[in-house]
C-alpha cells in the first residue's frame, strides 16, 4: 500500500495541486469572496484525474498486485491531497489576514474565520461523496462527476453566504471576528470536521461496491 501511494504522489498527482494549493492565500486579499480560493484546488483534482485517464492509470494500476478496494484507497488520497494542502496554506494566511491586515473583516462574503473553515470543510466532504462513487462507476470516466461534484460545491457555498447574510443574527455570529463569537463558530467547525470525515468513509464504502462490478 505505501509502493501504491509513493506511486500516486509521483505519476498521477498533478503538480498543478501545488499550485492551486496557493490559492488557499487568497484570503489574504481584502473585499474577496474567499470560497473562491478554497474552490480552485477542485480543478487541479479534475486535471489529476484527466490525466490519468488519458495515460490509461487504470488500466496500469489494476494490473499491479494491489487489491481494488486499495485502488479506491489511493484515489481517494489523491482527492485528499490537495484539499488539505490548501487548507494547511490557507489557515496561516486566515491568522495573518484577521490579525493584521484585514481586522475589520470582509465585505465581500464571509470572513476567513473559524466558521469559515468548517463551511469549507463540509463543502469539500459534500465534492467527495459525489465524486469518487461516481468515478468509480467506471474508474476512468471523469466529466459528468466531476461536473456534479462542483456543481454540488457552487451551490452549497451560495446557500452558506445567502442564509448567513440574510439573517442579521446569524451573520452576526458565523461571519464575525469579534472573540466573543467563537463560541458559535466552534460547533460549525466540529460538524464540518464529522461531515468530511463521515462522507469520505461512505465515499470509500460506496466506490468499492460500484468498482467491484466494474470490469477493466
Amino acid at each position: 500500500m505505501k509502493n501504491l501511494m509513493i506511486k500516486e504522489l509521483k505519476l498521477v498527482v498533478s503538480p498543478s495541486s501545488y499550485f492551486f494549493a496557493l490559492c488557499g492565500a487568497l484570503v489574504l486579499v481584502p473585499a474577496y469572496p474567499y470560497s473562491i480560493g478554497m474552490f480552485y484546488c477542485l480543478f487541479s483534482i479534475l486535471i489529476t484525474f484527466g490525466t490519468a485517464r488519458a495515460n490509461n492509470d487504470h488500466l496500469f494500476t489494476a494490473m499491479l498486485p494491489v487489491s481494488r478496494d486499495h485502488i479506491v484507497l489511493a484515489k481517494h488520497f489523491d482527492m485528499i491531497f490537495p484539499q488539505m494542502l490548501t487548507l494547511l496554506i490557507a489557515i496561516p494566511c486566515a491568522i495573518i489576514s484577521t490579525q493584521i491586515l484585514n481586522k475589520s473583516g470582509n465585505i465581500v462574503g464571509m470572513d476567513a474565520n473559524i466558521a469559515f473553515f468548517g463551511l469549507t470543510l463540509t463543502a469539500y466532504g459534500i465534492f467527495n461523496i459525489i465524486f469518487l462513487p461516481w468515478y468509480f462507476k467506471t474508474g476512468y470516466k471523469v466529466g459528468w462527476p466531476m461536473a456534479a461534484g462542483i456543481a454540488a460545491f457552487v451551490f452549497l457555498w451560495t446557500v452558506f453566504e445567502i442564509t448567513i447574510h440574510s439573517i442579521p443574527s446569524l451573520a452576526g455570529k458565523i461571519d464575525s471576528l469579534d472573540p466573543s463569537t467563537v463560541k458559535y463558530q466552534l460547533p460549525v467547525l466540529l460538524l464540518g470536521i464529522i461531515i468530511y470525515f463521515g462522507t469520505l468513509m461512505i465515499s470509500y464504502r460506496r466506490s468499492i461496491r460500484n468498482f467491484e462490478k466494474v470490469s477493466l
